[in-house]
């Protein structure tokens, strides 16, 4: 079985780095609970629960399975319930045991993401669902933190496929757009998440290059804010659908 990464390392900075602002979390919220309420869902990659817990709160059935103890112990903190130890590739439950399953920000991790899909398929009856955030801003500047690395030669590929693209390659049965919301954030503290390498593509630059890519964007970005304009889309898919896709020839790029 292809390693998993080990995300217990960013437990505890997990949800600082991935927030939503309020409102577009509210409202993203608001239709996920309304059109999952009476199914019984699985979520492939729980982690902290930042989806899950809203759900259980607002009444929705939610299983969550993950890899990452120390994750995990993080939701529970804040009230995460119903959560199995298990890989994506190898779930414990039996045919047809969910109504919905969900992915988020999960497949670029999975080198064996189709091997996934297909054990997501075999649990579940009637679909599957992801949320794809939408950002349009100023300046993407992890794009750049990568752009300023590959020069130095560190570059980095997701070994799996990234939710975001699974429109491109199986068009959605469903879409339910949220926002866009508008709001400002200082630069320095996307630049302060960088150099925490809170995001799994950075784990593996060399300390050297690091170093010196968030001096560079530093110079260049210390005391400036940066603008964005920010949504979502509630994809939903035909189970049956997305295990032909799964099926289909080797992993894509």
């Amino acid at each position: 079985m292809p390693a998993r990464l080990p995300f217990d390392r960013i437990a505890t900075i997990y949800d600082e780095t991935r927030g939503l602002p309020p409102k577009l979390n509210a409202r993203l919220l608001h239709v996920l609970v309304e059109e999952l309420h009476g199914k019984r869902v699985l979520e492939v990659g729980v982690g902290t629960g930042r989806f899950a817990v809203p759900l259980q709160k607002g009444g929705v059935s939610v299983v969550g399975i993950d890899i990452s103890h120390e994750m995990v112990a993080l939701g529970r903190a804040k009230g995460l319930r119903d959560v199995v130890y298990a890989d994506g590739a190898r779930l414990p439950f039996a045919s047809g045991s969910f109504d919905v399953a969900m992915t988020n920000h999960v497949l670029h991790l999975l080198p064996d993401w189709r091997d996934v899909l297909l054990e997501v398929a075999g649990v579940t009856r009637e679909s599957f669902s992801t949320i794809i955030e939408r950002m349009e801003m100023d300046a993407d500047l992890q794009k750049e933190y990568h752009r300023l690395a590959e020069a130095e030669g560190y570059s980095w590929r997701a070994p799996g496929l990234h939710e975001r693209d699974l429109p491109k390659v199986l068009p959605p049965d469903l879409v339910m757009p949220v926002g866009p919301f508008v709001d400002v954030v200082p630069a320095s503290a996307v630049l302060s998440e960088l150099e925490a390498r809170a995001y799994s593509s950075l784990w593996e630059a060399p300390e050297e290059v690091h170093r010196k890519v968030i001096a560079a964007l530093r110079a260049q970005w210390v005391g400036r804010e940066i603008r964005r304009s920010l949504g979502a889309d509630v994809c939903f898919w035909r189970i049956d659908r997305l295990a032909e896709l799964a099926r289909q020839g080797p992993p894509m790029s």
